[in-house]
């Protein structure tokens, strides 16, 4: 298995607890950052 590391960032959304990313799961957020 090869290693895996981190190269470059990337600003993601930030949200309040209820609020307008309520309705995305934590894999949807994650596959639009690495999209990204």
């Amino acid at each position: 298995m090869k290693d895996v590391v981190i190269v470059s960032t990337c600003r993601t959304a930030v949200g309040t607890f209820g609020g307008s990313l309520r309705d995305l799961n934590a894999a949807t957020l994650g596959s639009i950052v690495m999209r990204e």
